[in-house]
């Protein structure tokens, strides 16, 4: 996890606050309180609501003084800290998603922090972790087809990585039977889409564990992305199978762009010709384009050429990777998401085998033949 190592000897926090209250006067005195922290009162001044702050993070330096365990919260607080944060502010409507987004990063990072210097692991911080991660999932999706200046997918990306792993290392050192292994081993597959160290990540689970259903589903996904055939790999993630776990499709979001430019060159050269026209309508279906207009707008962003008659002429030596990836939103994922309540996202998660039942993954993607 970031700043291992940074301090010495971990010590046990006394804060009983969401924030030290060392931390509130200071912040208060120099009129850096965020504005979810507070209220404005009858006359337009703001006012700080010390149930409202949360602890900021700070950036270790050298020379700075190590903590006092007065400005530490332990594993009971931080886990009202990161319910509030999740169950309260993530959730409000009436602030730009992008404005909660920010705040809600920069305290969850200080929750992260506290829990490296106080070496919280064990069950509390598989607690921590796992409402972390659905939050970093989530926005990564939510706030993809924003611009750099309003949020960084890099960073995010990072963050959410860095958690995973912490997360998947305690799973392997925690007495075994986790309500929600099954979610984050099939979110670490899904955010790693076919990459060899993920794929290997997943036969040394125990048996037990790689035969769940959902982990079965994505090594199948992420090993079909792995072995180059983009179409199976799409047609195993569609939305529609995943109704009752939004951040399974969420996890692997990231990747469909450049799924589909890879296609999109696969056949410019399968099928080169200054002739034959492949079907727009086709295309959409096969490469999970929202409409026959993106998918159209896509191969023209890839210096592909679209007929008359909605057809795409595939040539080999006209083909561009673009120097952007332009990253959208897909409906389908947009009408899984909308109805459910974020709490139940960042706080619950997951679904109960009956659910995947209900869905049929269980039934139609069993978890015999791996490498099908």
């Amino acid at each position: 996890m970031e700043d291992a190592g940074l301090y010495g000897d971990s010590i046990q926090g006394t804060c009983r606050f969401m924030c030290p209250e060392k931390e509130i006067d200071l912040r208060e005195r120099e009129e850096l309180l965020h504005f979810l922290e507070g209220v404005k009162d009858e006359t337009g001044r703001f006012r700080c609501v010390r149930s409202r702050v949360v602890k900021e993070y700070s950036r270790p330096a050298a020379g700075k003084e190590d903590p006092e365990p007065s400005d530490l919260r332990p594993a009971h607080v931080l886990k009202k800290t990161v319910d509030y944060l999740l169950g309260r502010v993530a959730v409000r409507t009436d602030r730009s998603w992008s404005v909660l987004y920010d705040f809600v990063f920069d305290r969850l990072r200080a929750v992260r922090q506290d829990m490296v210097i106080q070496s919280i692991g064990g069950c509390d911080g598989i607690e921590l972790l796992e409402k972390i991660v659905r939050f970093h999932i989530y926005a990564g999706y939510r706030l993809c087809t924003q611009p750099m200046s309003v949020y960084d997918p890099q960073i995010n990306d990072q963050h959410t990585q860095e958690c995973l792993k912490r997360l998947i290392t305690l799973y392997g050192v925690v007495p075994p039977d986790h309500a929600h292994q099954e979610e984050f081993e099939s979110l670490y597959l899904m955010f790693n889409l076919g990459q060899t160290d993920a794929l290997m990540h997943f036969y040394d689970l125990p048996k037990h564990v790689r035969e769940l259903p959902l982990v079965g589903q994505a090594y199948r996904i992420s090993l079909a992305h792995n072995l180059g055939n983009a179409v199976r790999s799409l047609r195993l993630m569609e939305p529609e199978k995943y109704k009752r776990y939004p951040l399974f499709v969420c996890a692997a979001h990231r990747h469909i762009s450049n799924i589909q430019s890879k296609t999109l060159h696969v056949l410019s050269v399968g099928f080169n010709s200054k002739s034959f026209a492949y079907p727009l309508d086709k295309l959409t279906r096969l490469l999970w384009y929202t409409d026959t207009s993106q998918a159209s707008d896509s191969c023209m962003h890839h210096g592909l050429t679209i007929t008359e008659q909605s057809s795409i002429l595939f040539q080999k030596t006209s083909f561009r990777y673009p120097d952007k990836v332009l990253h959208t939103h897909h409906p389908e994922i947009d009408e899984i998401l909308s109805p459910v309540c974020l709490a139940d996202i960042f706080l619950q998660g997951g679904a109960t085998p009956e659910a995947l039942e209900q869905d049929g993954i269980t039934k139609k993607f069993g978890t015999k033949n791996w490498g099908d």
